[in-house]
């Protein structure tokens, strides 16, 4: 039983939380001069934005990875993993 009411007040908790109801009540001229100041602090906050430029694509010639291709560390070696020596039952 008090592991049912555990949850409950504790979905209840959440659900106040996300509302935001319950807990305390402000007056409304508070309310509205934190709400200008949020505001007046995001135009504060905001920066210019600036193109950015991408990196530029190397072409990469035939010899070039025909050699990528021969490299030995590369190479994938077909291994059998660990778990398929064990026993099955």
């Amino acid at each position: 039983m008090s592991r049912i009411v555990n949850l409950l007040l504790l979905l209840s908790a959440l659900l106040s939380a996300l509302t935001g109801v319950g807990g305390s009540v402000r007056a409304q001229d508070r309310a509205q001069a934190v709400a200008e100041g949020s505001v007046a602090a995001a135009r504060v906050a905001s920066v210019p934005r600036s193109a950015t430029q991408r990196p530029q694509a190397v072409a990469v010639t035939l010899v070039e990875a025909a050699r990528a291709a021969l490299d030995t560390r590369w190479t994938v070696a077909p291994v059998e993993p660990p778990f398929a020596t064990r026993r099955r039952e």
